[in-house]
C-alpha cells in the first residue's frame, strides 16, 4: 500500500536500541515539563530539529522560536506541536471539515510492504461516510474502489456500493471508527457485509475472507469510440515511481488501441513523485515540446542540504501520443502532483479542461528521506519547496477552479452537489457523471437527464461525517545511510 498516515491505529510507544549518531542538542530555555524525556524520543527529535532548521521551507520562523518547542513531547506529537506554533507556514496544510488543521509534513513509521502482492479484503473506502437511516442516525460506506482478482472483486463487489452493515452490525456514531478501520486497514479476519448498490437500489450480502491480491495506482483504463472518434480513458491513483512501467504500457495500450484524446482522471489522486509526473506528461504531449520546462521548484534560499533551485522538463515526447489537448477529471482529492500535471501542461499553453470540483490546493511538495533510529524504520517529509510552472506561476494554493463544475449548475446540464462521491463502477459511461461529462465535452455535446442515468437512483445521499483523508504531497526521494 502507498505510505499514508492510519487514521485510526493508535501509535504504540516504541523503545529505541540505538542512539542516532550525532550528539544530542541542548535546549537550555525550554521550560522542562515535570517528567521529561527519554534519550530515545530526543534522538528522533533532534532528526526532526534538524532537517527543519535546515531545510523546511519556512525555516526562517523555525529558528526564531525553535527555542519555544516542547522537545519533552513525544517524538510522534512532536512535529505537529511545533509547526502549529508558526504563522508564516500556513501553506503546510489545509483545514478539513472540522475546522482542524491537518499538516502536510509529516514523519511516520515506514512500513516494509509496498504496493504489490496484498493479503486483505481489496476493498478502498471513500473518507465520506453517508447517512442511511436518518430516522436513526445509521451510517454507510461508500466503496471507492474495488481491487482486481481480490476477495471483494470475486463477490461481486464494485465501486459506488454503500456498505450498510458489518457483521450483523449496523454503523453508527459509535463504531464506525472501528468498523470503518476492519475493511480498509484489513484488521478483521474475516468480513460479513450488507450493501447497497446505487445504480439500481437493491440490497445484498456478501462474505469475505482474506486472500492474496495485486494493488496498482492504475486503477482503470479503457477506450471509447463515440461517433466515431475513439477517446482513451485512465484512472489514476497515486504517482508511484516504481509503476512507470506499468504507467507507460497503459498508455502505449490506449495509443495503439487508436485513442485521439485522453481522459486522465485524477478525482482520487492526492499526489506523489514529481518524476513520475514529467514522465506522464512528456508521454502525452507532442514532440515540439521537448525540453521545455514543467515545473520550477524553488526552496528557501537558506537551504543548507539541496539547491534552492531545480528545473524538470519534458524528455521523450511524442513517443507515446501527440495529444492536442487533455481533459482531466478532478475533485478536491486532486492534489500536489495531480495539480502540478494540470498547471504545468498550462505553463507551456497546452489546453487542459478540467472537469469536476476545485482541487485540493497544494502548490509545495517535500524532499523525503528515510532513517532507521534504533529499530524504528522512519519516513520523514517536511515541506521543503513550492512548485512554479514555466511561465513562473504557482499560486494555486486556494486550488484550481474547474471549466465545468459538476456540483453546480453548468453547461453540461448535469450535477450532483455531493460529487466526488462514488456511484457506481469505474468506466460506466452511462452512471458516472463525469465521464459522460468529459466524453460529452471532447464530442461538442451536452447532457441530459432525459438520455442518460448520470444520475442514479441512489441520488438521495445524505452526508453524515468526513474523515480526514491524507494528501500524498509533490515528492522528491533522497537516498540515506543504510540500517
Amino acid at each position: 500500500m502507498r505510505c499514508t498516515v492510519n487514521l485510526f491505529t493508535v501509535m504504540l510507544s516504541i523503545v529505541l536500541c540505538g542512539l542516532w549518531s550525532c550528539t544530542p542538542t541542548s535546549y537550555a530555555e525550554v521550560d522542562r515539563p515535570s517528567g521529561g524525556n527519554s534519550a530515545e524520543n530526543q534522538s528522533i527529535i533532534n532528526y526532526i530539529d534538524q532537517r527543519l532548521e535546515s531545510e523546511y521551507y519556512w525555516l526562517d520562523e523555525v529558528i526564531e522560536k525553535r527555542n519555544s518547542f516542547n522537545r519533552y513531547n513525544s517524538w510522534d506529537r512532536y512535529l505537529q506541536a511545533s509547526l502549529t506554533k508558526l504563522e508564516t507556514n500556513l501553506d503546510d496544510g489545509y483545514l478539513n471539515s472540522r475546522g482542524e488543521r491537518v499538516l502536510y509534513s509529516y514523519i511516520q513509521p515506514l512500513s516494509d510492504s509496498t504496493r504489490g502482492q496484498t493479503t486483505g479484503f481489496g476493498i478502498l473506502l471513500h473518507y465520506t461516510i453517508v447517512i442511511v437511516d436518518s430516522t436513526n442516525n445509521l451510517y454507510g460506506f461508500i466503496i471507492e474502489h474495488i481491487y482486481e482478482q481480490s476477495p471483494a472483486a470475486a463477490m461481486g463487489l464494485q465501486r459506488g456500493d454503500i456498505i450498510t452493515r458489518v457483521d450483523g452490525k449496523y454503523i453508527d456514531a459509535n463504531n464506525y471508527a472501528a468498523l470503518f478501520e476492519s475493511i480498509q486497514n484489513n484488521t478483521a479476519a474475516s468480513l460479513r457485509l450488507e450493501l447497497r448498490r446505487q445504480t439500481d437500489d437493491h440490497s445484498f450480502a456478501a462474505t469475505l475472507d482474506k486472500g492474496s491480491y495485486t494493488e496498482s495506482p492504475i486503477l482503470f483504463s479503457q477506450v471509447y469510440d463515440v461517433d466515431n472518434r475513439k477517446i482513451g480513458y485512465l484512472v489514476y491513483q497515486s504517482f508511484e515511481s516504481e509503476y512507470d512501467d506499468e504507467l507507460m504500457a497503459t498508455l502505449e495500450s490506449l495509443a495503439a488501441s487508436g485513442a485521439e484524446d485522453v481522459i486522465l482522471d485524477l478525482r482520487c489522486n492526492s499526489g506523489g513523485s514529481v518524476t513520475t509526473a514529467v514522465k506522464l506528461c512528456s508521454a502525452l504531449v507532442p514532440a515540439l515540446h521537448e525540453g521545455k520546462t514543467l515545473v520550477t521548484i524553488k526552496r528557501n534560499p537558506k537551504n543548507t542540504v539541496s539547491q534552492t533551485e531545480s528545473t524538470f522538463s519534458f524528455t521523450d515526447t511524442g513517443t507515446i501520443f501527440n495529444l492536442e489537448r487533455l481533459t482531466v477529471i478532478c475533485s478536491d482529492n486532486s492534489a500536489s502532483a495531480s495539480e502540478l500535471v494540470i498547471m504545468g501542461l498550462r505553463g507551456i499553453d497546452f489546453p487542459v479542461t478540467l472537469i469536476g470540483k476545485t482541487t485540493q490546493g497544494k502548490n509545495c511538495g517535500m524532499d523525503v528521506t528515510r532513517r532507521w533510529i534504533g529499530d524504528l524504520h522512519l519516513e520523514y517529509a517536511p515541506i521543503t519547496f513550492m512548485c512554479l510552472n514555466a511561465k513562473g506561476f504557482g499560486d494555486w494554493g486556494e486550488g484550481i477552479e474547474p471549466d465545468i463544475d459538476l456540483t453546480t449548475d453548468n453547461q453540461m446540464g448535469v450535477s450532483d452537489k455531493y460529487y466526488p462521491i462514488p456511484r457506481c463502477a469505474w468506466g460506466d459511461d452511462s452512471y458516472d457523471i463525469a465521464l459522460v461529462s468529459a466524453l460529452a465535452h471532447i464530442t461538442g455535446k451536452s447532457v441530459k437527464h432525459s438520455d442518460t442515468r448520470a444520475l442514479p437512483a441512489g441520488s438521495d445521499i445524505i452526508i453524515g461525517t468526513e474523515l480526514t483523508h491524507p494528501i500524498e504531497g509533490i515528492r522528491l526521494y533522497r537516498d540515506e545511510e543504510a540500517r
